[in-house]
């Protein structure tokens, strides 16, 4: 699997077919009753932004390619399954009041049944391209069911397949996880209607499958410990007044006026492979430092390259899965945290160190409510709503680690998100079994391309020499 833009799935030609509810499925998610409690805070600020501008493109998918012929009717019967398990996608919100109210279709009402979509063969690639930023735009939203939409290029010999949600019900692990299991549960239907898994490990079992909503009202009880002057909530708000009062930035100019966000454009680069990816881990190991400490470590050593920061502040993000059983579960499981270091004239390996730390403060830090850390950065005058917006989000994810990784499915897999706005270059740093590569979400501006461009060939030539 690999996280790329979504043109960077190629596919060749076929029949489009899509999934979609039976009318008797569709008046059941119509119908079906308000199931108690409030979303997630997460949830809450995605469905808020889209009350206040529609669609938005929050929507995220993944795209891989199965050989064989398909199988129509095993492909339904692997659909129904998926979504029966993972109650998440069962849900949609009635924002009609003033507060979202969930509702959760019966498991027993989801059936799907397929048709065919007539996509122009010539100019394959783009015509594909467009179907699909079409049905996901117009299907992957929080205010109906289904929030996402399945489909398949079928052919003789072999299929692709493609899928989309809205933000509210998944979020990239979720999306790595799904397209492996969707394909495992498909291996299931092909050989035997309701059958078990094919392979031993390949579907997730009780243990790992948690429902979400069990999982949101879980920490909302948590939540209750915290308050303002609670450390973590403290520490955050100390972090962001020693930092103009603002959250992360990217550190050099993008040719944007201060709250002008661009349409976003997709940047990727290898930044290490083969020998040179063990040499980097190796380095990082040498240091008492993880993977991840080293590149928090590149990027600080980068910013003080270009941007003369003698300290490093950032935000990333951080999987949450592990306060319950949901390590495969399908939902929104994770939060942001600070990263604070001291960089100085630090060489690499102290760097790592610092670094590690500071993830590891993070995790400590993350705990708390990210919706009270947002309340109390407001209230206590720490920020103001504009200070509030879209950070500049790091991401390191190690793809070597999730349960379909080396098979088929997840080999040929792209993990992709819908391209709206943005005032940053947040950027995302994974490892699978090959390579150490970048994404990154960038201003569709000229300036934003040339800087970013090259910010990110003197991160390369910074995790280069730490490899050396």
């Amino acid at each position: 699997m690999i996280l790329a833009d979504m043109a960077d799935w190629r596919t060749p030609p076929g029949r489009v077919l899509r999934w979609v509810p039976t009318a008797a499925a569709r008046e059941a998610a119509e119908t079906a009753p308000v199931d108690p409690g409030p979303p997630s805070d997460l949830q809450a600020d995605h469905l808020a932004a889209f009350r206040a501008h529609g669609r938005n493109r929050a929507w995220t998918g993944v795209a891989t390619d199965v050989d064989g012929d398909l199988d129509r009717a095993a492909m339904t019967r692997a659909l129904q399954r998926l979504v029966r398990t993972h109650g998440g996608f069962r849900t949609w919100f009635d924002l009609s009041e003033p507060e979202p109210v969930r509702h959760l279709v019966p498991a027993e009402a989801v059936d799907f049944e397929v048709d065919e979509v007539p996509v122009p063969q010539e100019d394959w690639d783009a015509a594909l391209q467009e179907h699909l930023a079409s049905r996901f735009d117009d299907e992957c939203t929080p205010d109906a069911w289904p929030g996402f939409a399945l489909g398949v290029v079928e052919r003789p010999g072999g299929f692709g397949v493609f899928w989309g949600c809205d933000h509210a019900f998944t979020d990239g692990a979720s999306q790595i996880l799904l397209g492996s299991e969707l394909a495992d549960l498909y291996a299931a239907e092909l050989a035997e209607p309701g059958g078990p898994e094919v392979d031993s490990g390949a579907l997730p079992g009780p243990g790992e499958r948690g429902d979400f909503r069990d999982y949101v009202t879980e920490q909302r009880e948590a939540a209750a410990a915290f308050s303002s002057e609670s450390h973590e909530v403290r520490e955050w708000v100390r972090m962001v007044s020693a930092n103009g009062n603002q959250l992360p930035r990217f550190p050099l100019p993008l040719g944007l006026a201060d709250g002008e966000k661009a349409p976003v454009h997709i940047r990727t680069l290898t930044c290490l492979e083969g020998e040179e990816l063990a040499a980097f881990d190796k380095a990082c190991k040498a240091a008492g430092a993880r993977m991840s400490g080293g590149v928090f470590a590149a990027v600080a050593a980068t910013e003080r390259l270009l941007a003369g920061r003698d300290r490093y502040f950032g935000m990333t993000v951080l999987s949450t899965r592990d306060r319950g059983p949901y390590s495969r579960s399908q939902g929104w499981f994770c939060t942001f945290a600070p990263v604070e270091f001291d960089v100085g004239d630090a060489e690499f390996g102290e760097l790592a160190e610092r670094a590690q730390h500071a993830l590891r403060r993070a995790k400590e830090l993350s705990a708390a409510p990210i919706g009270l850390v947002v309340d109390t950065l407001l209230r206590s005058g720490t920020c103001t709503p504009a200070d509030l917006g879209s950070p500049q989000l790091l991401s390191y994810l190690d793809l070597r680690w999730f349960p379909g990784a080396g098979r088929a499915a997840d080999a040929r897999g792209v993990h992709f998100t819908g391209t709206g706005r943005t005032s940053n270059a947040s950027t995302w740093i994974n490892r699978d079994a090959d390579r150490l590569y970048l994404l990154a979400q960038v201003p569709d501006t000229e300036k934003a391309r040339d800087t970013v461009d090259d910010y990110h060939r003197n991160l390369r030539k910074v995790l280069q020499d730490a490899a050396s």
